[in-house]
């Protein structure tokens, strides 16, 4: 422990905020809920667990405990660590950009900024004090003896291991570990055991949207922000509660609720704070089923847009626009190998029964097909399906099935392809549907409503694509 002299408590993290810069200029200053959490880290808890939705500002408000620390905490070793060392890296940067633009740049020097080896923050008077990035791998842990430990999005870690070795070196130094996360997935990860664990101790309580929990020895406490599992998650006032930076307004939630790059499943995780939501999950049964229709369905000899996934269990959908921006949505899905010479004939059957606008393909195995239809007179479009189309596709089908603007005849086997497509993040922070077997009338049906509902909307389609040449 810090001896007497040394002034290490809530009142001086508070002032010393006062001197860290925000990216908008303005000083760093404490919220309500951010006290709550830091008067138990202050008395002395040796471990803390403190699970909150996105955007929170718990990254900020850790970095600059980090810095405190190291400044207030004689002989500080302050090890920041993630489930890679990539995650553990934004805290470490954040804390460099608080050095580089405060008083503190002469008085600590930031060492292996932007990925370097050696990424370190040093008290220029004790170069044997610092906070420093570690990898993700446990036996890279041993022997580490820190004064604090920040343990950062647990529930991404692969096993316990590293947080039980961090745990035993604090106790080496009579040190501190704060553990910052998010919603988990798996209840079997070791944040969720930890979080299970709580739950059970006679202190356990849930207050609205926020749990609280302490262990009979006060060594232990959790902090949680989350919806229930019958909360509503759709009514922001209501998530709201679950999000207690003040800055993280209603219309702010709004936004991001309703940008087309948001999933459910991500709603779910990391804004409402709902655990045991799948990453890849990009919808809901319920949302799925409350559109499908018995009439308003793709009727012969109306106006379509089709679009076909060749390859096993292909899929063919078409897609026919209804009033308000709806779309009615039929989809046609192979068993098996399937071949191309049937794909032709049933996309030939279309032609004859509606009024085909386009057939959109996107698969090398198809080209043949396509010339093939082509040369009969029907309108091919080629339209590679690519990770940033895909990303479109995606994105449109999914507000479209959100705005309840689509119709589905309810076939079983669309269904259990739409339940278990998989969804993936974009390497430019978007996401899209995996192409696979297990999801071609999936990935036909969200090109058809794309094309179908995405033409009329804009002067120009806002895919461009080119003929079969």
């Amino acid at each position: 422990m810090p001896p007497k002299k040394t002034v290490y408590s809530l009142a001086g993290f508070e002032r010393f905020c006062q001197g860290l810069p925000l990216k908008d200029g303005s000083p760093l200053v404490l919220e309500p809920f951010q006290k709550r959490i830091l008067r138990d880290h202050f008395a002395g808890v040796v471990e803390e667990v403190v699970v909150v939705p996105k955007k929170n500002g718990k990254t900020t408000l850790f970095a600059a405990l980090a810095l405190y620390h190291l400044t207030a905490w004689p002989k500080a070793d302050v090890v920041v660590v993630a489930a890679s060392a990539e995650q553990a890296g934004i805290l470490f940067e954040q804390a460099a950009d608080m050095v580089e633009s405060s008083a503190l740049a002469e008085s600590l020097e930031v060492r292996g900024r932007f990925g370097g080896a050696y990424r370190q923050i040093r008290r220029v008077d004790d170069a044997s004090a610092r906070i420093r990035v570690i990898a993700a791998d446990a036996k890279t842990a041993d022997g580490v003896l820190p004064t604090l430990a920040l343990v950062d999005e647990l529930h991404r870690h692969p096993n316990g291991e590293l947080y039980g070795v961090l745990s035993d070196g604090i106790d080496a130094r009579s040190g501190r570990m704060v553990t910052i996360s998010t919603a988990g997935f798996d209840e079997a990860s070791p944040l969720g055991q930890i979080r299970t664990r709580a739950q059970e101790f006679g202190s356990y309580r849930r207050r609205g949207a926020y749990c609280h929990a302490r262990s009979d020895d006060g060594a232990f406490v959790l902090h949680e922000w989350s919806l229930a599992d019958d909360d509503d998650r759709d009514d922001l006032r209501v998530v709201k509660r679950a999000n207690p930076l003040k800055r993280l307004t209603v219309a702010e939630l709004a936004r991001r609720k309703n940008s087309p790059l948001m999933t459910p499943a991500r709603w779910a995780r990391y804004a409402c704070g709902v655990w045991g939501v799948p990453d890849d999950a990009w919808l809901e049964a319920k949302d799925w089923d409350s559109l499908a229709v018995d009439i308003g369905g793709v009727v012969e000899g109306e106006e379509i847009w089709v679009a076909v996934d060749a390859g096993t269990n292909p899929g063919v959908a078409y897609a026919a626009r209804r009033d308000s921006d709806a779309v009615a949505v039929r989809t046609e899905i192979g068993d098996g190998e399937v071949p191309l010479a049937f794909l032709e004939q049933r996309l030939i059957a279309l032609a004859e029964s509606f009024d085909v606008k386009e057939i959109v393909w996107g698969s090398e195995e198809f080209r043949r097909s396509a010339e093939i239809l082509e040369a009969r007179g029907l309108p091919v479009a080629w339209h590679p399906y690519r990770a940033q189309r895909l990303s479109a596709f995606s994105s449109v089908l999914l507000e479209t099935i959100r705005e309840g603007r689509l119709r589905h005849d309810g076939d079983p086997v669309l269904r259990s392809q739409v339940l278990g497509a998989v969804a993936k993040e974009t390497e430019v922070g978007g996401w899209r549907l995996l192409r696979s077997p297990q999801s071609r009338g999936v990935i036909a049906m969200a090109v058809a409503v794309h094309q179908a509902t995405q033409v009329r909307r804009s002067p120009t389609p806002l895919i461009l694509y080119g003929r079969v040449g």
